[in-house]
């Protein structure tokens, strides 16, 4: 899946976060799901986390565990108290100027850019550095998780060669889907938030495009009809792969509450020759 090339100030999905209390554990279950993860990263001390990440041909996850309580970290030590699970969406951005303005333009209290860093270390012991400007919402802005935008100022310090080959044959992030009582209003906070999506009714809720990525919303009895989300069954940090001949999705549905009642989200990422 090749990143969709755009005007807007969000263009698709750049990572989604998954905060994790056990850094080290959760990186032994993905690796035994068939991922490749990049070597164990310290982020910049005013972050206080650290990460590995999961990198697709366009977008990632990341595992993110919290070391030092900061005022950069809040956010995430509060999802945490809920268990581990998906606790952030990062949008893709061409800079974080642009997204800033138009999040403020639309009403929103966005913050500054926030910079930070991490270290890269390679085969051969090459060492480099991958640098970061991220532009927050607070966090309720919408249901389900948190919202922030993403601007790479390195981005060949992050998308390495040797991280890109998946044994599960993951290639990208195709399709979050967010489960929620009533998935209409769900879904009208998520467009707010993301400028430029377009949206669409689909059986049960709501999707919407943003760049070449889809956020299915949708109720319940949906969900678990046709989307394999365990809904109510807790915020779960364990995934299910089911390897087809083509392609592959790789499911880890948690639950949260929000101002929307119980909402489980659920990554779908594609691989082999699946569908777009």
């Amino acid at each position: 899946m090749t990143r969709v090339e755009t005007e807007e100030p969000i263009c698709g999905i750049d990572h989604l976060l998954i905060a994790v209390n056990d850094l080290d554990l959760a990186a032994a279950t993905y690796r035994r799901l068939g991922f490749t993860l990049s070597p164990r990263a310290l982020h910049s001390a005013h972050m206080g986390t650290a990460n590995h990440t999961i990198m697709l041909e366009g977008d990632y996850l990341e595992l993110l565990g919290v070391l030092a309580p900061t005022r950069a970290n809040a956010r995430w030590r509060a999802a945490l108290q809920d268990g581990n699970g998906l606790a952030g969406f990062a949008a893709a951005i061409p800079n974080a100027a642009t997204v800033g303005a138009a999040w403020r333009q639309a009403g929103f209290s966005s913050s500054d850019a926030i910079s930070f860093s991490r270290p890269v270390e390679r085969r051969g012991g090459i060492r480099t550095e991958a640098r970061f400007e991220v532009v927050t919402l607070p966090a309720d802005t919408v249901p389900a998780m948190s919202i922030f935008a993403c601007a790479h100022l390195t981005r060949d310090a992050v998308w390495l060669p040797e991280l890109l080959n998946h044994a599960n044959s993951a290639r990208a992030i195709r399709k979050l889907s967010i489960a929620a009582p009533d998935p209409q209003l769900v879904a009208d906070h998520w467009s707010r938030a993301l400028p430029g999506a377009t949206r669409a009714p689909i059986a049960g809720g709501a999707q919407l495009r943003i760049g070449s990525h889809l956020i299915d919303f949708v109720d319940p009895a949906s969900a678990v009809a046709g989307h394999a989300l365990a809904v109510g069954a807790g915020r779960d940090a364990s995934c299910v792969t089911r390897a087809h001949r083509t392609w592959s999705d790789v499911h880890g549905t948690q639950t949260s509450r929000s101002n929307a009642g119980s909402v489980a989200r659920d990554p779908d990422l594609a691989g082999g020759q699946g569908p777009p």
